[in-house]
């Protein structure tokens, strides 16, 4: 039985600057910094451990505008390091590193090909002198790629395995631009072996056989919406089994979001220790990275939830607990916000005959969700672009601004009545 092992892997994202999070803690700047490329040295160890045939990079291995030459020479480091193993990489580029944003003038490694953006070439892997696979692939010439690239490639080889290499949307993935759009049935229907993609961050098998459609996702997370592992695809494509598909974490910081209840609090000091508990059970989770970013939000009703709504209040306890966990391993990052209510009775304030008790049934409206209609019509001028929708592009996020109007309007009309 033939076999082709190889590793997936896409959106490394090198030297990507993490501008929000790095002005939080500048110190943590250059290790944020180091981590897309830690967790791509990570894969080439994995692949030369493994002994895999091949490695495949399906495209923004830089970050477009913020890529670099050191980050070009640190990615070439990594190819020189497969190639001394006799593991050949193949690439292609994608939106964030379109071929004209790469320097013409580097010279890669041995055994590195990186395919064109003006066709869909083939290039053979082989064992003792044979073909046992052959890569397609096609690269961004530059940054917006409208056409469906998955109509271009047709197999034309019959020995040995048939793999796509492909940056792409297939099926318009929510949540990402809809460069080189495709359907799924476009992959299917090629007679191909497997399909690598790359652009969606997250790991997806959209087919899992005949042929096999897979997004490895993006290697290291940079932001707080990225949460939970992130790593690379370890394949073994089988002549007379079902294939083999292996997620491996390669990360090096863990991104982890979680909430912190303190109701009945009634000072700083518990407000801190349930933060600091809860940090320290993440810390725990996360023990096999080298750091890890959390975003916390405190919930629940309390008699200080006055003293902790304004930013400086909420700055000024992220720095403690920041302080608290200095010089721990895994190193921590923490980003708080707060989402309390003040201890009023909800139960009593719904029964009255007021404007207070028509806004709490209106929040509460569960079968025509009218606040939140009316909250996403009012706000729709602002997220109509990419640029807004990636921020808000989950309908739990709705539900969280309602809420969090809800209690803004409570404090103000309830706290506030005369006695």
């Amino acid at each position: 039985m033939t076999a082709f092992r190889f590793i997936h892997c896409s959106d490394l994202h090198i030297d990507s600057p993490f501008k929000g999070l790095a002005s939080q803690v500048p110190s943590l700047t250059e290790r944020l910094r180091e981590s897309t490329f830690r967790s791509f040295h990570n894969i080439v160890k994995l692949a030369v451990e493994e002994k895999v045939d091949a490695v495949l990079i399906a495209g923004d291995i830089f970050d477009g505008a913020d890529r670099s030459l050191q980050a070009q020479l640190k990615f070439r480091r990594g190819l020189l390091e497969l190639s001394e193993k006799g593991i050949p990489s193949f690439i292609v580029h994608g939106n964030h590193d379109p071929s004209n944003s790469w320097s013409h003038t580097l010279d890669w490694p041995e055994g590195t090909t990186i395919f064109p953006g003006n066709k869909v070439e083939r290039f053979p892997v082989t064992q003792d002198g044979k073909p046992i696979a052959w890569i397609y692939g096609i690269s961004y010439p530059q940054k917006e790629v409208n056409e469906n690239l998955a109509l271009k490639f047709r197999k034309d080889q019959d020995q040995g395995f048939a793999v796509g290499l492909l940056h792409a949307n297939v099926g318009q993935q929510p949540g990402h631009d809809n460069y080189a759009p495709c359907s799924l049935q476009d992959l299917i229907s090629s007679e191909f072996d497997y399909w690598a993609l790359g652009h969606v961050h997250e790991f997806k098998v959209l087919h899992e056989n005949n042929p096999c459609v897979v997004y490895s996702g993006n290697t290291q997370a940079r932001h707080l919406k990225e949460t939970g592992p992130k790593g690379c695809c370890l394949v073994t494509l089988n002549s007379g089994a079902p294939a083999n598909i292996r997620f491996v974490p390669t990360d090096v910081v863990s991104y982890r979001s979680a909430n912190v209840d303190i109701s009945g609090a009634s000072s700083i000091n518990e407000v801190l220790r349930a933060i600091q508990s809860q940090v320290e059970e993440l810390a725990k989770e996360s023990s096999t990275h080298e750091g890890l970013v959390v975003r916390l939000i405190l919930k629940g009703r309390t008699t200080i939830h006055n003293e902790i709504q304004n930013t400086e209040a909420t700055k000024a306890l992220a720095d403690e607990v920041q302080a608290f966990f200095e010089g721990h391993s895994p190193w921590v990052l923490v980003d708080l916000s707060t989402q309390t209510a003040s201890t009023y009775d909800i139960d009593s304030l719904k029964e009255g005959k007021d404007f207070v008790a028509d806004l709490l049934g209106l929040c509460e409206d569960d079968k025509n969700k009218q606040l939140e209609s009316k909250i996403q019509e009012a706000m729709k001028p602002v997220f109509e672009s990419w640029a807004g929708r990636k921020y808000l592009a989950a309908d739990e996020d709705i539900e969280d601004i309602t809420l969090k109007a809800r209690n803004l309007a409570l404090d103000q009309l309830v706290n506030r009545q005369d006695p």
